[in-house]
């Protein structure tokens, strides 16, 4: 199997990313490691900014990310308040139970993300609140809930996020999704950002891309 790492961060270029790779996992015999990360720590230590604070690039971004959603048919609809659901409510309880989650069920972690994504971005609810984090981990399978919502208080999981963002930052993340891939030819670790980066990985692979529905 290919070795591969995913970054996972609560934004919809990371669920676009997500899912497409996914998709990928099978055809082309992925190791697919997903890692969730503190995106707003990744954006402040990078330097980088976000298309909210450019008022042209806030605007492409909306019509933009409704194309791609189309265009992967991935259930995508607008945030009726995105300035309470980035700015005030965050996603750092979500964060520390996908980390948890990471730890104690890590072959739980895709469809957790998965459902935290489309409770945000297709269901507008408070993806930070216990009750529908429940809901999530229910809905993912989770062999245990109330442990992964105990254990996600503890300090080991806090500390999975704080060492993903860390890991993430050295390897010179500056956004999400970020990936990162051993090429098999060079042996050199190459690394991606962006959603529409998945043919190019599969490219330095050696794996033949074959649109947004690939044969399973």
């Amino acid at each position: 199997k290919q070795w591969y790492q995913r970054r996972v961060a609560i934004t919809t270029g990371a669920w676009f990313g997500f899912e497409n790779l996914c998709r990928y996992q099978k055809p082309w015999d992925l190791d697919l490691q997903l890692r969730p990360m503190n995106i707003w720590k990744i954006m402040s230590e990078s330097g980088n900014t976000g298309p909210w604070r450019n008022p042209s690039k806030f605007s492409f971004m909306n019509r933009d990310t409704q194309m791609v959603a189309e265009m992967l048919d991935i259930p995508y609809k607008p945030l009726s308040n995105f300035a309470e659901a980035a700015a005030v409510r965050g996603s750092f309880p979500t964060l520390k139970t996908l980390a948890a989650c990471q730890i104690l069920y890590p072959d739980h972690l895709e469809e957790l993300s998965r459902q935290s994504w489309l409770g945000l971005y297709s269901r507008d609810i408070d993806i930070t609140d216990e009750g529908n984090i429940r809901h999530f981990a229910r809905a993912a399978q989770i062999p245990d809930v109330d442990k992964l919502i105990e254990f996600s208080s503890c300090n080991e999981a806090k500390q999975q996020l704080v060492d993903n963002t860390t890991e993430a930052l050295d390897s010179k993340c500056f956004g999400a999704p970020w990936y990162t891939v051993t090429n098999p030819t060079t042996g050199k670790r190459e690394k991606f950002f962006g959603h529409d980066r998945v043919e190019m990985l599969g490219w330095v692979i050696g794996k033949e891309y074959k649109g947004h529905h690939p044969p399973q």
